[in-house]
């Protein structure tokens, strides 16, 4: 009887151990077939902070996987670079990457995941809301971005004409904008964090949140060729497999997210714990992109911008497949 009784006691310790070797830190089962690869981000920003995490906690490397971060100076720079195949995979927005893909190109997202609508207009103290903005300059960082076609769709969802009633001016950078309203050659302008929040401590209003617009954006995405997506399979789940405990350790371990944002972004420890407080909801690990109405307002914004021409289908500019494999291929 005892004897049963401590066989029953073995067995059950082995499937425990089992199970743990099969949840969260498993050994990778896939063999990459690039141990090395290249990503590229489309500048310094916090919502890549998955990706942040993923590499100061040596997450690649645990799955086998030798990954050198980049970081550019712009969506389309990246977007270019993995055109051009000097990149392997690029991280930015759906809009960057649409403009490669309404090119011509062979490019798709793989995985989406951060789906932040994270920019908010900032106006000097004489003005309340956006709809005061008429006779105004506006800044953004460069005509044809995404700030300038954020700008002008929420000026025209507040009954502004973006091309008589006001001037919008490409500045440059968030630090830039800023200046340049501290001088008073702004009145308006367009931020994302930590960059809101130095605006609002300097007196400046909050006029205007993207999150009042769109729930979700298609933030920062990952992408490729076609080629690439379709001979690598197994170094995109490995990729992806990092990315996934990244977000894990994101969500769970605030002091460290906040540690990674002051390193990577150079910003104090109360602003990136704001920055961090900011996207946390909107990074999802199992990739998904931004939920139906969301896309259709994004689609509205690139139609009106002159990007496409009306809405793409889904399959046009993205593959599904580690989506619908996830549950076979997450750590």
């Amino acid at each position: 009887m005892k004897g049963s009784k401590f066989l029953m006691a073995m067995v059950l310790m082995l499937s425990m151990n089992l199970m743990a070797g099969a949840s969260e830190g498993a050994e990778n089962p896939f063999k990459p077939e690039k141990n090395q690869i290249k990503i590229a981000v489309p500048g310094n920003a916090y919502d890549l902070i998955p990706w942040y995490v993923a590499v100061d906690s040596g997450l690649y490397e645990k799955e086998g996987l030798k990954v050198e971060l980049l970081t550019l100076g712009g969506g389309a720079e990246v977007m270019k670079l993995v055109i051009g195949k000097s990149i392997d995979v690029g991280l930015s927005g759906l809009s960057s990457a649409s403009i490669g893909i309404n090119a011509g190109q062979k490019i798709k997202l793989f995985y989406g995941g951060v789906n932040s609508p994270g920019w908010d207009w900032y106006a000097v103290p004489k003005i309340k809301s956006l709809s005061e903005a008429k006779g105004a300059s506006l800044g953004i960082t460069r005509y044809g971005s995404s700030t300038d076609n954020l700008t002008r769709y929420a000026l025209k969802s507040v009954g502004l004409d973006p091309k008589k009633d006001v001037k919008i001016l490409q500045v440059g950078d968030s630090a830039g904008r800023l200046i340049a309203m501290e001088k008073g050659m702004l009145d308006v302008s367009i931020y994302q964090p930590p960059y809101n929040f130095f605006a609002a401590e300097k007196g400046y209003n909050l006029v205007l949140s993207l999150k009042n617009i769109i729930k979700e954006y298609p933030g920062q995405c990952h992408f490729a060729t076609e080629d690439f997506i379709k001979n690598n399979p197994n170094t995109i789940k490995t990729l992806l497999r990092a990315y996934v405990q990244a977000v894990r350790l994101v969500k769970k371990d605030r002091a460290l997210s906040v540690k990674s944002l002051m390193k990577h972004l150079l910003i104090e420890e109360k602003y990136a714990g704001l920055a961090y407080d900011y996207v946390i909801s909107d990074i999802h690990e199992d990739g998904r992109l931004p939920d139906g109405k969301s896309m259709d307002i994004f689609w509205d914004i690139s139609i009106m911008v002159g990007e496409v021409k009306e809405k793409w289908p889904r399959e046009k500019y993205f593959d599904s497949t580690f989506i619908d494999t996830y549950s076979n291929w997450k750590p």
